[in-house]
C-alpha cells in the first residue's frame, strides 16, 4: 500500500502543486485517516446512511441516499472539503446505478469500508457473480456481511423473527435490489420463527429461531417471480439456507414459497440444524427435505454460497467438509 501510494505521489506531482497533491491523496487532517482505495470496492457500514451528492462538500446536491450494506466501486478521492474526505463512486445498484460523491466519516466514525477488488466469475449455471478479493487473496461473494449478535424477538407482522434473522432479511433486500428486484423482503413473509409446530408441514424446522418463509408470487398479477432466482442468491449470500419449495410438495395446493433457514442461529431448531449441516443439508449440496416428502434432492439452486464468517460461526477449517455426503 506504501509502495502505491508514493508512486501515485510521484506522478501526481510532475503537474500539480504540492498543495493539491496533500488534498487528493491525504485527506483531512480533520477526520480519520482515508482508507478506501482507489479502483477497489467498498461499502457503506452497518447503520449507516450516506447522502450521494453531485460534487464533493456538504452544500452539493444531493442524488440520492444510500444505506448500509450497499456497495460500490471507488473512481477517484478522496478530496478533502467541509474537513470530510470525499470519493467519488460508482454505486452498484442495476436499477439506477450512478456515480457521485460521498464522505467516508467524520473525526470519531468511519461511515464507510474497503472491501477489496472485484472480480467477476461465472458460477455452475453459467451465471456471472460478482466476487470481492482481499489484499491477502481471500475471496468471497460481493455483499457477504457479517452478522450481529443479537437475538432480541421483534415482530414484523403477524411474524416473529429474532434481531439478527431480520437483520439478514433486511441485507437481503438490499442485495436483490441491487439485481433489479423491488419491494422489502419483509412484506413477502408468510411465516416466521418460533411457531412452535403449528405449521405440520415445517416438521420442526420453525420451531426455534432463524426460520422464515417468503411468498415468490407478484403481488399484482400473482405470478411466481421472473427473477426467484435472483432473490434465491440474494438470500444466499445474506447467509441463509434458502430454497423454492414448489406448490404442492407438502399437501394438496401447497403454495410455492421459498424456505430459508439462517446459518449460524443459536436458536435454531433441530430439524433446522439438520437442514444445514445435515446428511441431506444445505452444506453438503442437497435441498434439507425429509424423505417423507421426497428428500433430500440435489440443490437445484446450484449448491452453497458461503462467505467467511459462515465458515468461522459454523466451525468449519476445511472447505472440502462441504462436500456433498456421496462425495
Amino acid at each position: 500500500m506504501r509502495k502505491s501510494l508514493l508512486s501515485c505521489l510521484m506522478v501526481i506531482v510532475l503537474s500539480a502543486p504540492i498543495t493539491a497533491v496533500l488534498a487528493q491523496n491525504i485527506g483531512c487532517t480533520a477526520s480519520l485517516p482515508p482508507r478506501l482505495i482507489v479502483g477497489q470496492e467498498g461499502r457503506v457500514l452497518y447503520d449507516n446512511t450516506v447522502n450521494l451528492r453531485t460534487e464533493p462538500g456538504i452544500g452539493m446536491t444531493i442524488i440520492n441516499p444510500i444505506t448500509w450494506g450497499s456497495m460500490f466501486t471507488v473512481l477517484d478521492g478522496p478530496r478533502c472539503v467541509d474537513d470530510y474526505n470525499w470519493w467519488r463512486i460508482d454505486y452498484h445498484d442495476e436499477t439506477d446505478g450512478v456515480v457521485g460523491w460521498i464522505a467516508e466519516g467524520d473525526a470519531s466514525e468511519y461511515w464507510l469500508e474497503a472491501r477489496g477488488r472485484r472480480q467477476l466469475i461465472e458460477d455452475s449455471f453459467g451465471q456471472e457473480r460478482y466476487y470481492v478479493v482481499a489484499s491477502d487473496g481471500a475471496m468471497e461473494p460481493e455483499g457477504c456481511l457479517e452478522l450481529p449478535d443479537d437475538y432480541t424477538r421483534v415482530s414484523v407482522g403477524f411474524a416473529q423473527l429474532n434481531a439478527r434473522t431480520l437483520f439478514m432479511l433486511d441485507h437481503a433486500s438490499t442485495l436483490y435490489a441491487m439485481q433489479g428486484g423491488s419491494g422489502s423482503l419483509r412484506s413477502r413473509i408468510t411465516q416466521g420463527s418460533y411457531t412452535g409446530g403449528a405449521e405440520a408441514a415445517s416438521f420442526g424446522t420453525h420451531d426455534g429461531g432463524g426460520a422464515v418463509d417468503l411468498s415468490v408470487r407478484d403481488t399484482i398479477h400473482g405470478r411466481v417471480l421472473a427473477d426467484v432466482e435472483e432473490l434465491v442468491y440474494a438470500l444466499r449470500v445474506a447467509g441463509f439456507a434458502a430454497w423454492v419449495r414448489e406448490p404442492g410438495l407438502f399437501y394438496p395446493n401447497s403454495p410455492v414459497h421459498i424456505h430459508a433457514i439462517a446459518l449460524g442461529d443459536q436458536e435454531l431448531s433441530e430439524a433446522a440444524r439438520l437442514q444445514i449441516g445435515g446428511p441431506g443439508g444445505y452444506l453438503r449440496g442437497l435441498d434439507g427435505l425429509i424423505a417423507q416428502y421426497g428428500g433430500p434432492r440435489p440443490d437445484q439452486h446450484g449448491g452453497p454460497v458461503i462467505c467467511q464468517w459462515m465458515l468461522d460461526v459454523l466451525g468449519i477449517t476445511n472447505l472440502a467438509e462441504l462436500a456433498p455426503a456421496d462425495g
